[in-house]
């Protein structure tokens, strides 16, 4: 039966036979050798990740899966040896590999090496590289030389120096695309337009960029909230402060910390005067702030007026300072070497070196000195 369905048929038919199993025969050693050169690439990637970058046989199993499935048709050894070459060490390698698999089957020469050495003439190495490249995953992958070319020479022309550029993008790596630099253009014009200074807005790129990198609808509502609801006027000097504070945070956690000033019997004009006076109060965790009131409202009596008027004790550490001096001023009280009625803030202001000049040395006696010693020994023991 099976003779009688391959009998040719005439020339033609003939010649159709004989194509038809030498193609097969073709396609099947085709694939076969391709299977094979799968096998042996994944076989080498897992050993490589296994051996030369400490993966764990599950992990480096599970990242080649994530490589043999990508479209892409680059050789992760090439990768691999191309990362080697440009100073990467091993424990960096593996850190890029495990945040951006893909990466090991991109083009070396079209896509990783144009990219690496435009960051690294930039001012970028080790570590600094690695937590930039891993924290976008476009940069490497999709990004355009050009892209990246022209966000850098933006972001140098705004801050002046690539020793800036370079901590702007340590910080968000994600201004290293064209729809963030456009949001940065956009939210710096209306910046200038309510009085912020070039230098102003450098300060924001560099210790907060998330400032100018929100959507620029929410910037306008939240300057003007902070206008509207808690009376900070654009001249002020804490203006600043205020929209740094407002932009970076939700609106919702805004509101919680503002519900917890009003737990505990803070009145509208308490909070504003709060706000005005010290807009980085807002960001302290519910956490430390509820705890900060339950120790100066409930167990030393102050009232809301006195913390917004001085809203620095809130922001001040419990253990490492404000904990430590109030036991120590406890001490020199009980051997009548300082009033009770001592001022608070007086106390909790000054630096560590101040303090212990005024409160400390100022006795002149080695057994104070000592007892402040134990003091802070004891409270550092405790955490």
């Amino acid at each position: 039966m099976a003779a009688r369905l391959f009998r040719p048929h005439g020339h033609g038919a003939a010649v159709g036979q004989l194509f038809f199993i030498y193609n097969s025969k073709f396609l099947f050693q085709y694939s076969t050798i391709a299977d094979k050169t799968a096998c042996d690439q994944t076989h080498f990637l897992v050993n490589y990740l296994v051996n030369s970058l400490g993966f764990s046989r599950g992990e480096a199993i599970s990242t080649s899966t994530k490589v043999t499935r990508s479209k892409s048709t680059g050789n992760p050894q090439s990768v691999l040896n191309f990362f080697e070459k440009s100073g990467l060490d091993k424990t960096n390698i593996g850190k890029i590999v495990s945040a951006v698999p893909k990466l090991l089957v991109c083009d070396v020469d079209k896509t990783l090496k144009p990219k690496l050495d435009i960051l690294q003439q930039l001012g970028l190495s080790g570590s600094d590289l690695v937590k930039v490249i891993t924290g976008s995953v476009s940069i490497l992958k999709s990004l355009e030389v050009s892209d990246l070319e022209f966000c850098i020479s933006y972001l140098r022309k705004i801050l002046g120096s690539d020793e800036y550029v370079v901590k702007a993008i340590k910080k968000r790596t994600c201004l290293l695309s064209v729809k963030a630099c456009e949001r940065v253009r956009i939210n710096m014009l209306f910046f200038q337009s309510i009085g912020f200074t070039d230098d102003d807005i450098k300060k924001f790129i560099l210790q907060n960029p998330y400032t100018l990198l929100a959507s620029p609808e929410v910037v306008e509502e939240k300057v003007h909230r902070l206008e509207n609801e808690f009376n900070i006027s654009r001249s002020s000097g804490l203006f600043i402060h205020g929209v740094d504070v407002f932009i970076s945070m939700k609106e919702s956690t805004v509101d919680t910390k503002l519900g917890v000033l009003r737990d505990y019997g803070w009145s509208k004009w308490d909070i504003i005067k709060l706000v005005q006076l010290l807009p980085y109060c807002l960001r302290l965790s519910e956490e430390k702030l509820r705890a900060a009131l339950d120790f100066y409202m409930v167990q030393l009596g102050l009232k809301p007026a006195y913390l917004a008027s001085h809203p620095t004790l809130l922001m001040f550490s419990m253990k490492k300072r404000v904990l430590p001096r109030l036991e120590f001023m406890r001490s020199l009280v009980e051997k009548k070497l300082c009033d009770e009625d001592y001022n608070l803030y007086t106390v909790l202001l000054p630096s560590e070196q101040k303090f212990y000049q005024a409160y400390v040395l100022a006795h002149k006696m080695p057994d104070v000195c000592e007892l402040y010693n134990k003091i802070q020994q004891h409270e550092k023991d405790k955490k």
